[in-house]
């Protein structure tokens, strides 16, 4: 566009300057200041527009090619010098025949580099039209421009001969280029929408390539697939039919109704195998007995599987107004389409499960705060009873809970319990149901009613899904005695002498029971503690860890353990029943927490003694800590 403006400013100089010139200067003295201006201006203007043409003719040249070309052009750019400098220095007819050698080499390398166009090919088919009238207008321009440098009326030739020469040249230049790119471009023009298809498809792939590691939104990502569609099958309107709890629904609608596609939707699904489609399939609309009940009168469709995981999640189609059937180009750029759309879909799918486990994540990290912060920090401390407490979380929260009330200092509360379930909502009840224990172990001492006012609680707050197994017990250090009330936990492990006793006094869940239920099945047992008479509690993830073959801990190894290390102090038997816990599940992960209090009766032990062991103990409590954080 550039050259075509300046080719006609070219012409206006060249042709106007003989009039404008005597039309101004007639009555003044040519040698005058006036005239001189002006001439001089005039041959700037020639010079610098002749200058930018020379340029943009190179630029031309070289588009679209390696800089390795540069010699062909400046080759012939050699050539025009020379035969500007000849036209200067050679004057005698004998040795004209060397001007008229250098300006025929110059016009063959015009016609050389002419030829070498390549950068036609990459264009659209409406920049082609808008080339071949381009290139018309500007070949006339150039012919005629050439053609009157050679006038010797003209002031252009007199001012300076080498000068009109190089400046000829160019413009014969010009014409002969802009010659060529007329005839190319009308040869390109039948395949240009060819091409144009082509070049969308490249795009479109590439602009997918792009979407497959950016991973958009769903929602954006299948309009984004349907709108690209349309432009690469050339279709009239694009959707895609999505299966979503065994349910067909047109999503992303382009250029179409949702009527009309969930009408069009029932026809393909009669003609296709939903979960055989492997390829591309045509249809024909003819077929289509409901047609007349679309708004738009469409003739051809093509149907591409969208697969996930190896499995067809969609369909996407594209549907066609004319007669014209979808040929196999169409077919195959639609195939690749749907592949790419197919990864950049199921990418898509991905990335909101990832983000709904870093949801859950986050959502587990504040449940595991939560249960961290309300067991206990230390266990309590008396003279005659040893105590013992581990916590190993799971990597997915429990519902574990164990916690000590001192209630005066001769009798001790304990409690150990479960809620059902798992998440940050069985950290919440947990938290909930430390606050009920806490606060009735200040006014009642009785396992049982505690239990009873903490069931009459918790039913009126926890859903029919959702319950609390525990233990309550309190001991007496005074009277030696141990009374304890179960509301659907495990049982309470008794080791005395060689045997352990499993203490099951009855009761429910706490929360399951709306009614008087639970107070009539709840039994309260009491126990005369003997000297070294252990009380085990635990929860159910000791006992129902997995090993390999997704076999169970169980009762019974459980119990061996138990009684094998019941001369041992509590903390030698809580480490070594984690340790056999640990080594029987080592080669499966821990799915729920584990929760081990044990007690031990000293009623002999002398208070100076008891003092020694409270050293001894805290010393031991701390070791064991490090120990169960590394198992």
């Amino acid at each position: 566009m550039n050259i075509g403006i300046l080719s006609a400013f070219i012409f206006f100089l060249i042709f106007f300057y003989s009039s404008v010139n005597s039309l101004l200067f007639e009555n003044v003295n040519n040698t005058g200041f006036l005239p001189t201006i002006f001439t001089f201006v005039y041959f700037l203007l020639i010079i610098g527009f002749t200058t930018y043409m020379f340029v943009a003719l190179r630029h031309l040249f070289l588009l679209g090619r390696s800089s390795r070309q540069n010699i062909y052009f400046n080759t012939m750019i050699v050539f025009f010098l020379l035969a500007s400098v000849s036209a200067r220095f050679i004057t005698s007819d004998e040795l004209s025949f060397i001007s008229a050698t250098f300006i025929v080499v110059s016009t063959m390398l015009m016609v050389i580099n002419s030829l070498r166009i390549s950068w036609i090919a990459f264009l659209t088919k409406k920049e082609k039209i808008t080339l071949l009238f381009l290139s018309v207008v500007i070949t006339v321009l150039f012919i005629v421009n050439a053609n009157n440098t050679g006038n010797e009326s003209l002031m252009l030739l007199s001012f300076s001969k080498p000068f009109n020469v190089f400046i000829s040249l160019i413009l014969i230049y010009g014409a002969i280029y802009f010659s060529v790119l007329f005839f190319t471009t009308l040869f390109h023009i039948p395949t240009a929408e060819v091409f144009d298809r082509k070049a969308q498809e490249v795009s479109s792939l590439q602009y997918f390539s792009k979407l497959i590691t950016q991973v958009l939104d769903f929602d954006e990502l299948t309009e984004t697939v349907t709108d690209i569609t349309t432009k690469v099958s050339d279709a009239d309107a694009s959707w895609i039919i999505w299966k979503e709890n065994d349910e067909f629904i047109p999503i992303a609608n382009k250029n179409i109704g949702f009527v009309d596609s969930d009408l069009i939707n029932k026809f393909i699904l009669q003609k296709i195998n939903w979960n055989d489609l492997s390829e591309t399939k045509f249809l024909m609309l003819t077929e289509f007995d409901e047609l007349v009940k679309v708004s738009n009168l469409y003739k051809a469709l093509t149907v591409s599987p969208l697969k996930a995981h190896g499995k067809v999640k969609g369909l996407l189609v594209a549907i066609r107004k004319d007669e014209d059937r979808f040929n196999e180009e169409d077919k195959k750029a639609i195939a690749t389409f749907s592949d790419y759309a197919s990864v950049a879909i199921e990418n898509s799918g991905l990335l909101e499960e990832s983000i709904e486990k870093e949801r859950l994540e986050k959502e587990l990290d504040v449940a595991r705060e939560i249960q961290k912060k309300i067991l206990p920090e230390k266990n309590p401390f008396y003279d005659e009873l040893e105590i013992s407490s581990v916590f190993i979380p799971a990597f997915e929260v429990g519902g574990d809970f164990y916690d000590f009330f001192e209630i005066s200092k001769t009798k001790l509360g304990f409690v150990i319990a479960d809620v059902s379930g798992k998440g940050i909502s069985a950290a919440f009840i947990m938290a909930e149901v430390k606050g009920i224990f806490e606060s009735l172990s200040k006014t009642i001492e009785s396992p049982k009613e505690i239990l009873i006012n903490a069931n009459d609680i918790l039913k009126h707050t926890l859903d029919t899904k959702t319950f609390v197994s525990a233990v309550y017990g309190l001991i007496d250090i005074e009277k030696g005695q141990m009374k304890i009330s179960r509301a659907g936990h495990c049982p309470v492990i008794l080791l005395r002498n060689d045997i352990a006793k499993s203490v099951k006094p009855s009761g429910i869940g706490l929360g399951i029971s709306k009614d008087d239920h639970f107070k009539e099945h709840l039994d309260e047992v009491t126990i005369d503690l003997e000297e070294n008479d252990a009380i085990v509690l635990y929860t159910d993830g000791i006992t129902e860890a997995k090993n390999e073959s997704l076999e169970d801990f169980g009762e019974k190894y459980f119990t061996e353990v138990l009684l094998e290390n019941r001369n041992n102090n509590v903390d030698e038997i809580s480490r070594k029943v984690i340790q056999e816990v640990t080594m029987f599940s080592h080669n499966h992960s821990q799915y729920d927490d584990i929760t081990l209090v044990l007690l031990k009766w000293k009623p002999r032990q002398s208070k100076e003694g008891g003092r020694d062991r409270q050293k001894i103990k805290k010393d031991g409590d701390k070791e064991w800590q490090n120990s169960a954080h590394q198992l």
